[in-house]
C-alpha cells in the first residue's frame, strides 16, 4: 500500500536483478471466494465484526494456494512479514526460496502503532500471527531488514541467527527516470540568503506524524516576525490548512500527478516529520532523494533514513517551542542550512531504489569468495 514493492521491483527489473512483481492482494472474479471467506470471518466475531483478517493464516493460504504454483523455480522477496503455512509447507516442493525485505517486524508494529494503525485488530489473530511469522523467519535463509532497530528486534525477540539478518534501508518512492533532469543539475540552489524558510510535511496520518507540532512552532515564529512557512501534502486538519503562512496542497495520486509533486518539494528547503510511531518514514527518503534535508524524530528506522542524507534528529517529545528553536537557528545562522542543503544534495542518491537494488543483490547473491 505504501508503494514500496511497485518502486522496488521496478528498478529492480530495470536494473536486471528482478525478473519482475507479483501483487497478491486478491482481485478479480476469482477473488470472491477471499472476500466471503473475510465476510463470514468478521461475522462470526460478533456484531462489532473483528478486523486484522488480512494476518489469519486462513488469508494467507488461500493467496499462496492460488499464487504459489506460478512462481516455481523463483527466489521470492516478501514485503510483509508472514508467509503463512500453506506457503511453509509447499515452497520447496515447488524449488522455490523464500527471503523477506521488511520495515519492521510484526511485534514492533503491533506494539508501536497500538495507539493507531492496530488498536482494533483482534488479539487472538495477532497472537497466531507471531507464531506464523516466527515460522516464516526460521524458513528464510536471509532476511533482509530497513533500519538497525528492527534487526535488534528480529534477533532479539525472534531467537533470529544474527548472520541471517542484514540491513539495506530503503529508497524514495519516485522512478528514477523522472528524476533525471534534476540529477543534471550542477547544484540545488540553496535559498537561506532570502531570510525565510519553507518547511515541508507529506503524510496521511498528520496526529500520528506530529504536524500539529510543526505547525504550532511555525506561528510561533511568524508572530515573533520570522518569515517561516508550512507546506502540506496528504491529509491535513481543517484548522491546520488555514492558519497564516500555511499552504494546503491536499492529496496527490502520484501515479498521475508526479511533477506536481516533484515541483512543491523543490520549493522546500527542509522536510520535517515528527512521528510518534515509525518503521521507516517513505516520506522523508522523498525529501533527500530530491537534495532537501530533513528534521525528524529518533524513533524506529528514522535514523539510517537520516543516514543516506543530511538533518537532525529530534526526540519524540519535541515540543512546539522546541522546534521553533531549530527553526529559528536554519534562519539566523543561514551557513548552517546551506551546509545542510550541500550534504543532502551530495548523498541525494544514497535514497534511490537504484541503491536498494544494488545492495538487496550483493546480500541475495553474493560474489564466490576467491579460492585460497
Amino acid at each position: 500500500m505504501s508503494g514500496i514493492t511497485y518502486h522496488l521491483a521496478e528498478q529492480g527489473v530495470q536494473d536486471g536483478v528482478f525478473s519482475g512483481m507479483v501483487n497478491l492482494f486478491p482481485r478479480g472474479v476469482h477473488a470472491w471466494r477471499i472476500y466471503a471467506r473475510a465476510g463470514w470471518w468478521k461475522l462470526k466475531g460478533g456484531l462489532g465484526g473483528r478486523n486484522g483478517f488480512k494476518f489469519t493464516d486462513e488469508y494467507l493460504s488461500a493467496i499462496w494456494r492460488r499464487n504459489l504454483p506460478m512462481l516455481a523455480g523463483s527466489t521470492i522477496v516478501n514485503n510483509f512479514q508472514l508467509f503463512g503455512s500453506h506457503f511453509l509447507r509447499s515452497y520447496s516442493s515447488f524449488g522455490v526460496e523464500p527471503c523477506f525485505y521488511i520495515d519492521g517486524t510484526l511485534n514492533e508494529y503491533f506494539d508501536g502503532y497500538s495507539a493507531f494503525d492496530t488498536a482494533e485488530i483482534d488479539q487472538a489473530v495477532v497472537r497466531r500471527a507471531f507464531a506464523i511469522e516466527r515460522e516464516g523467519y526460521e524458513s528464510c535463509r536471509k532476511i533482509v531488514v530497513m533500519s538497525r532497530r528492527t534487526a535488534t528486534n528480529i534477533i532479539e525477540d525472534y531467537d533470529v541467527a544474527p548472520d541471517k539478518v542484514h540491513i539495506v534501508p530503503p529508497g524514495a518512492n519516485i522512478s528514477e527516470r523522472l528524476l533525471s533532469r534534476l540529477d543534471n543539475l550542477p547544484e540545488r540552489s540553496p535559498r537561506a540568503d532570502q531570510g525565510r524558510l519553507v518547511v515541508g510535511f507529506i503524510g496521511l496520518y498528520p496526529e500520528r506524524k506530529g504536524l500539529p507540532t510543526i505547525s504550532d512552532a511555525v506561528q510561533l515564529l511568524r508572530h515573533a516576525g520570522y518569515d517561516v512557512r508550512l507546506h502540506i501534502i496528504g491529509k491535513c486538519p481543517t484548522e491546520i490548512s488555514k492558519r497564516d503562512g500555511v499552504t494546503y496542497h491536499g492529496m496527490i495520486d502520484k501515479s498521475a500527478q508526479m511533477d506536481r509533486f516533484l515541483e512543491i518539494l523543490y520549493n522546500i528547503d527542509i522536510g520535517c516529520m515528527l512521528s510518534r510511531a515509525e518503521l521507516t518514514g517513505i516520506a522523508l527518503v522523498e525529501f533527500l532523494r530530491m537534495g532537501i534535508p530533513i528534521i525528524a524524530t529518533d524513533v524506529g528506522g528514522i535514523p539510517d533514513i537520516v543516514e543516506l542524507g543530511a538533518g537532525q534528529l529530534v526526540t519524540p517529545e519535541v515540543t512546539p517551542a522546541d522546534l521553533a528553536q531549530h527553526f529559528a537557528r536554519l534562519i539566523d545562522e543561514p551557513h548552517w542550512l546551506v551546509e545542510l542543503q550541500e550534504s543532502a544534495w551530495r548523498r541525494r542518491r544514497n535514497a534511490s531504489w537504484r541503491r536498494v537494488v544494488r545492495e538487496l543483490n550483493s546480500v541475495l547473491n553474493p560474489p564466490f569468495a576467491a579460492e585460497p
